[in-house]
Order: structure tokens, then C-alpha cells, then sequence
């Protein structure tokens, strides 16, 4: 009986203790969350790594002081988050850990379904972290977990541009607790660049809460705040010796082939080898080179279908051309693609990274076309962001020679001003060369809190078949808050621009977009968060004004719930007239 007693006693205490171990820990007031402003958190340099299991039980947790009490930026501002959240980080001479305690009064109303890589989990309860290596406001890594240990990982450039195809060596695993659940993360100094003479990066930390909608940060939460924008990071500090090793990575690869004629008696063997090296000239400034370049492992593209007289845009999804593609990236968002982020109504990009190493041509659309070298040169230098690529691909007659050139310098707090050049034809024999300048503006705190965008850019494609120049050029703008998202934009295509090495979906063509939305919100109506009630017109004619086609978008009423659910009362009015006869594009 005593016995008993005593036992009993102990597993009381024990899980007294463990009760005790994860209540939330009071936060000193530099750590806490921020509306507006940096707080700042302290890594703490450890001998012994945490082991990522997502338990949080390491003793190396205990030595660090944590940072937390998120506030709201969704569905209210400038509130405390509803559920405490803190997180912690420290170092060892091989990564960077951050353990992240998401407290929840309802544990098992937790929502996470997502269980692939780089999956969709926008309304599931998420942890993403930005960190901003270079600490320079602009260029950083995102990193997202959900409860089932799906991660995503994405390179940010200027604020705004996000690659998501590019993946990163790290490690993460989450469990879900009685308190809630936890995450830990790994991420390798190897695998992402920084300056390692710095002691503070940038760091953000965001929250989503799935079952209410509702998104939390650490700093600089404000609603227009998105969880990538490395412009609103807090400071991460106390990091000292950072070392990246010698930066040189290579990659050796070798296929065998067995071919075997049976009518003929006859058998072949074959082979190729090739490999890929990657050297980090400083720590802002990588080189890149692929001799017998291999895409055998990488993803396929999904399947999309053509209904229109265009063809569509795929995604560049081979390792090599996404290493630091966003300093390539050129004109801001609107010379590319829609507000929307649709990439279907990519309309134009002067460099387009898939026209290396895969036909355009009519008659062998999609083939690849071997690349016997390509190297790369890409970082920033100071104020500049470089971005060099060479390719000697095969040819019919000799091998062919791409080049693109692409240098910008950071002006103002969030701004760029740039120069962008290709030379060279990857399906053709032909020369073709493309040059542009542009400057992106970008202001998040505008007017009082607004953010305020302007891209500007100009272009100009000469080639051996059309002689001259032939020009495109876009503006566009945008102004947007809590309350308001306001967008206008130009774009003009002659008729034979021609970027060899980029993507067109229309020539001999302008655009002209107007958008205008309202967004109220309905704190007095319980069911109701808020609403949103807009305008979008988009229109496309031929470079006499004349016009093409139209599409008008009505939003008369879009309710957004508590529960989560939309109800949206939306009316479109589409037209298109075509001059010439067509046929159904197929896709390529």
C-alpha cells in the first residue's frame, strides 16, 4: 500500500513537473511582439545541438530566453494573438536551430492536412520564420511547418519576388502536444549564404491559427505584413564564428546504357558522366558551373490544359537555373504576371531560364537540347546584385552560345534600378540580343502606413531576321492597406519584339489593367469578419488602339466569414474579337 502511495506520489510530481515545463515563459519587453518597430531576440551558441524530434525537450532550449506574444495582423490589428506562441534560438558551428512552443487553449481543434513538401497550407495552423542573412532589408529565405512536419521552403528577392521552386537541405519535425504543439528547425550554414563577419541577422517569426483564420507575428505586424516580407524582420543578435566551411560543393553524376539489337546480333554499351560544382567566391558571392548538365531528377511539370490561342507558361523547376534566379528577375511583378499571381497570364519575361536546354521550336517543342557547359556567377557586391549565366548548348551545325547579364543597385530604403542583357539564340543559329533597363520603387510605409509600389521598365530585341529594334515597355502601379488595394498597369509588346531567351505570350499588343477594391471590416456582426466589393477590368488591343478583347470582373460582394467560408457574388463580362483566323494552341 505504501508502495502504491509512494508511486502515486511520484507520478503526481512528475507531472507536476511537466505542467510546470510548458507554461508560458514570461518575455523580456525587447522580445516581444511589435505592430510596428524591431524587437530583438539573442541566439545563444550551444555545444551540444538539439536533437529535431519537435519535442522541444533538449537542455539546449533551457539556455536560451524567449522571444514571443505575437500580435495580430488578421482579422484584427494591433491586438494580442489569441494563442500564446514563443520560440527560441541558438547555434552550434553547423546550423542554426529555432524551436518554436504554439500554445492552444483547444489542442484538438489544431488543424494540419498538408503532408507534402512545398504543399498548400495557407489555412492550416502554420509556423513560418524569415530570416534575412545579409541584413539588408530586402533578400532573405522563408521557411513554413505545419503540425504534420510538412515544410516549404522559398528564396524572397526585393520583398516581393518569392521562388518557391527552390528547395533547401534542412531538417524540421512538429509534434502535437497536450498544450498544443511544437516544431523544431535545423537549417545548415552550408545551405543558405550570409556574411560571416555580421553578428545580428534578421529574423521573423508568423503564426497561423487555421480554425480561426487568424495570423499572428512577431515583428511588424501589421496587416499588410506578409510573412516573406524581409523589409519587417526584428533583429536576431549574439551570433559569433560563424563559418560556412570551404563553400565548395561537387557533384558528380554517370549513366550506363545497355542496348541490345536481337535480329541483328548486335549490343551496344553506353555512358555519360558529367558533374556540377558550386564555390562560394565570398559569402555574398557564388559560382556555378555544369559540365554534361543532368535534369534526370527533376520535377515534372503539372499537367495544363489550352483552351486559347496563347501558349502557356511553365515554371522553371531545374536546381541550377533556381539557385539566386531572383536577381534575374526583372521589371517588378507586373511586367511579368497579374496582381493575381496567376502564372497563366505571364505575359512577359525578357529572360526565361527554360528556353536554355529545352526546344521552342515548332517541330521539337519541349525536347531537351543538351548543355555541354553552363556556368553562373551570382550575389551582390555592396549596393549591386549580379547576375551572370553562360551556356554552350548543341547546335545542328556547332555548339550554340547563350549569355545573360543581369546587375541592379539598391537604391533608397526598398528600391532598385537596373540593366539587363541576353545574347545568343538556344534554339537557333542565329543571333539575338535583348537589352532593358528598370526601376522597381517600393514604400511600406507610405502616407501614414500605406505601401506604395511603382515598376517602370524598357526593352529592346534586335535580331539577325528582323533587323532594327523592336520595342516593349511597362508601367505599373500599386497602393494598398488594410482597407483598400488599388492597381493600374501598362504593358506594350510590338509586333516583332523577340526575346530569344525569354517568354512572349502576345505580341503586336497592349494591356491596360485598372483594379480597385474595399475591404470593410464588420467588427459589430458576429458571423461576419469582412467584406470586399471591387472592380477589375483588363483590356488588350492592337498597337493601333484598336481593341482585341476584354474582361470585366464585378466583385458586388465578397463575405468573409468566422467559419472560414466565403460567399462571393461576383459579375463578368468577357469579350474577344479576333482578326485572324487560328488555331487552338498546343500548349507547348
Amino acid at each position: 500500500m505504501q508502495r502504491a502511495m509512494l508511486f502515486a506520489m511520484l507520478i503526481a510530481l512528475g507531472l507536476g513537473q511537466a505542467a510546470a515545463a510548458i507554461e508560458p515563459s514570461p518575455i523580456v519587453p525587447e522580445s516581444k511582439g511589435t505592430f510596428r518597430g524591431r524587437p530583438t531576440v539573442a541566439a545563444v551558441r550551444v555545444g551540444q545541438a538539439p536533437g529535431i524530434d519537435g519535442y522541444l525537450g533538449d537542455d539546449a532550449w533551457r539556455l536560451a530566453k524567449p522571444a514571443g506574444e505575437f500580435l495580430q495582423k488578421s482579422p484584427n490589428e494591433n491586438i494580442p494573438h489569441s494563442q500564446h506562441t514563443e520560440f527560441r534560438v541558438v547555434y552550434d558551428d553547423n546550423a542554426l536551430y529555432i524551436g518554436v512552443w504554439c500554445f492552444d487553449a483547444e489542442p484538438g481543434r489544431i488543424i494540419a492536412h498538408n503532408m507534402e513538401r512545398d504543399g498548400h497550407m495557407f489555412f492550416e495552423d502554420v509556423i513560418y520564420v524569415t530570416l534575412d542573412t545579409f541584413l539588408d532589408r530586402r533578400n532573405g529565405y522563408s521557411f513554413s511547418i505545419n503540425p504534420n512536419s510538412a515544410r516549404s521552403d522559398a528564396t524572397v528577392s526585393n520583398n516581393t519576388q518569392i521562388n518557391g521552386e527552390w528547395d533547401c537541405a534542412w531538417m524540421a519535425r512538429s509534434q502535437q502536444q497536450a498544450w498544443g504543439w511544437s516544431t523544431e528547425m535545423a537549417i545548415p550554414f552550408k545551405s543558405i549564404s550570409f556574411d560571416e563577419r555580421a553578428d545580428t541577422w534578421g529574423l521573423n517569426v508568423s503564426r497561423n491559427i487555421g480554425r480561426a483564420g487568424e495570423r499572428g507575428q512577431w515583428a511588424n505586424s501589421r496587416s499588410t505584413s506578409r510573412s516573406y516580407h524581409v523589409s519587417d524582420c526584428g533583429d536576431l543578435t549574439g551570433l559569433h564564428g560563424l563559418r560556412q566551411g570551404l563553400g565548395l560543393d561537387i557533384t558528380p553524376y554517370a549513366i550506363g546504357k545497355y542496348q541490345k539489337d536481337y535480329d541483328a546480333s548486335d549490343s551496344d554499351l553506353l555512358g555519360e558522366f558529367g558533374f556540377d560544382v558550386r564555390y562560394r567566391l565570398t559569402p555574398s558571392l557564388t559560382a556555378m558551373t555544369s559540365v554534361n548538365t543532368d535534369f534526370a531528377e527533376t520535377e515534372i511539370d503539372r499537367r495544363q490544359i489550352n483552351l486559347t490561342r496563347y501558349p502557356l507558361f511553365f515554371p522553371e523547376k531545374r536546381q541550377f537555373f533556381l539557385e539566386d534566379s531572383g536577381i534575374f528577375g526583372f521589371g517588378g511583378g507586373e511586367s511579368s504576371k497579374r496582381r493575381s499571381r496567376d502564372s497563366s497570364d505571364t505575359l512577359l519575361m525578357p529572360f526565361f531560364s527554360r528556353r536554355i536546354g529545352l526546344s521552342s521550336e515548332e517541330q521539337s517543342k519541349g525536347k531537351i537540347v543538351p548543355i555541354q557547359f553552363a556556368g553562373k556567377v551570382t550575389g551582390r557586391v555592396g549596393d549591386y546584385n549580379i547576375g551572370l549565366l553562360d551556356a554552350v548548348l548543341d547546335g545542328e551545325d556547332s555548339p550554340r552560345n547563350a549569355f545573360v547579364g543581369r546587375v541592379s543597385r539598391n537604391v533608397f530604403e526598398q528600391s532598385s534600378v537596373g540593366f539587363l542583357t541576353t545574347i545568343g539564340d538556344p534554339n537557333s543559329d542565329e543571333m539575338n540580343t535583348v537589352t532593358g533597363i528598370d526601376f522597381q520603387h517600393r514604400d511600406s510605409d507610405f502616407m501614414g502606413g500605406h505601401t506604395f509600389e511603382l515598376n517602370l521598365y524598357a526593352l529592346g530585341s534586335h535580331s539577325e531576321e528582323n533587323g532594327g529594334i523592336d520595342p516593349a515597355w511597362g508601367a505599373s502601379t500599386k497602393l494598398y492597406d488594410r482597407n483598400i488595394d488599388l492597381s493600374a498597369s501598362v504593358i506594350e509588346i510590338s509586333d516583332d519584339f523577340n526575346p530569344a531567351m525569354g517568354f512572349v505570350r502576345r505580341r503586336g499588343t497592349r494591356r491596360y489593367m485598372v483594379e480597385a477594391d474595399f475591404i470593410p471590416y464588420h467588427d459589430s456582426i458576429p458571423w461576419l469578419r469582412n467584406t470586399r466589393h471591387g472592380y477589375e477590368a483588363e483590356l488588350y488591343t492592337d498597337l493601333g488602339n484598336d481593341v482585341v478583347n476584354t474582361k470585366q470582373k464585378f466583385n458586388l460582394a465578397s463575405l468573409y466569414l468566422e467559419s472560414q467560408d466565403v460567399i462571393k457574388l461576383d459579375v463578368y463580362h468577357v469579350t474577344d474579337r479576333p482578326d485572324d483566323d487560328f488555331e487552338i494552341s498546343d500548349g507547348s
